[in-house]
Formats: structure tokens, sequence, C-alpha cells
């Protein structure tokens, strides 16, 4: 019985280990590549670090992280500058709706909410997809957006669960240098992988 609480306690501290190695990596790899540049290479790396710890791998954290990093630091970016592109343009729309007559904001504000969830509800996806299979970036972007509808409830779930993240990191703004990045990487990927998995074995 206590073998099994001190192996249990074990896993969790390793785990919150993890995550803290993770996030310190994707702060660092991210801000080498001016962000711009470094972000998807870095959560890329991110995210397959924890698909492997997910699947019961034993993994080399940094070495893992490193290798990813380099390996896709050119593919991961065309998607990465892609969605950053396109939240770019729904946070300009949102400024120029609010130059809009009130009789047309709330219809406009409605469709761009709802834009917005959509890519948001893409983005959950897309990573773990890119980790997972081998394909162009237009198929990956649309099987993630089959993935966000044919899981709906998860999808919403894992939304609200980052939103919640994402307060309490407001609230504790040190907690996103600690664990704020990988705390969301990991959440993305509890929630993304059983998915993805189900979806595997019906193919």
């Amino acid at each position: 019985m206590i073998h099994r609480v001190y192996s249990k306690l074990f896993v969790v501290c390793e785990w919150i280990m993890n995550l803290l190695i993770l996030n310190l990596l994707f702060i660092f790899f991210s801000c080498a590549g001016l962000i711009l540049f470094g972000f998807a290479p870095a959560y890329t790396a991110m995210s397959l670090v924890f698909k492997k710890l997910y699947e019961g791998e034993d993994v080399r954290v940094v070495r893992s992280f490193y290798t990813t990093f380099k390996s896709e630091l050119i593919k991961s970016n065309k998607f990465g500058l892609l969605y950053g592109y396109v939240y770019i343009l729904l946070f300009i729309n949102f400024l120029f709706i609010q130059t809009l007559p009130v009789s047309i904001q709330t219809a406009s504000m409605f469709v761009l909410i709802a834009l917005t969830l959509l890519v948001l509800a893409s983005s959950l996806y897309i990573f773990p997809l890119y980790n997972s299979f081998e394909s162009t970036v237009w198929l990956l972007i649309k099987n993630s957006l089959l993935l966000a509808f044919a899981f709906l409830p998860r999808t919403i779930f894992t939304q609200i669960v980052i939103l919640a993240v994402g307060v309490i990191c407001f609230y504790q703004p040190i907690l996103i240098f600690l664990l704020g990045f990988s705390s969301v990487c990991a959440i993305i990927t509890l929630t993304s992988q059983p998915c993805i998995q189900k979806i595997t074995n019906t193919v």
C-alpha cells in the first residue's frame, strides 16, 4: 500500500518536473527564434515530448526537445506563421468592427467570434495531428477542424480548461514562466491523443 502511494507520488513529481523543464525550454527556444520563428518549432517539440510521455515512452526530455526543434524548424513554421497571420487578421477585424455603426456591430461581432472559436478549435488539434501523421499543411488544417467537430464536447471542455489556466496565470503571472505554456500543451495532449488514437483504430 505504502509502496503504491510512493510510486504514484513519484509519477506526479516526475510530471511536475517535466512541466517545469519543458516550459523553460519552450520559452528559451521561442525567444531564440525571435518568437515569430521560434514559437511553432518550440511548441511542436514540446507537444511531441508530451505525446511520447503520454504513450509511456522513456524520453530524454531535453535531448528529444532539442532534436525535434532542429528538425522541425522550417516545416512547423509553415502552419505556425499561417495561424499567426490568421489570428492577427482576426484581431484587426475586431478593432475594425468597433468603428462600425451599432446597428451592424452585433451581427459582425457574432460572426467574428464564431470564426475565432473555429480557429481556436483547429489550433487545439493541429500540433498533435502534425506529430502523429505525415501530411500537407492544408490537410492537417482540414483534419484538425474535422476532429474538433467530431469530438465537440471534448473540444469545448479543453477550451474551458485552457481558459481557466489563462485566468489563473493572469492573477499569478509567475506561473506563466513556471508552468503556463507546458500545462496548456499537456492539457491539449491529454485530451487530443485519445481522439486521435480512436480515429486511427477505426481506420
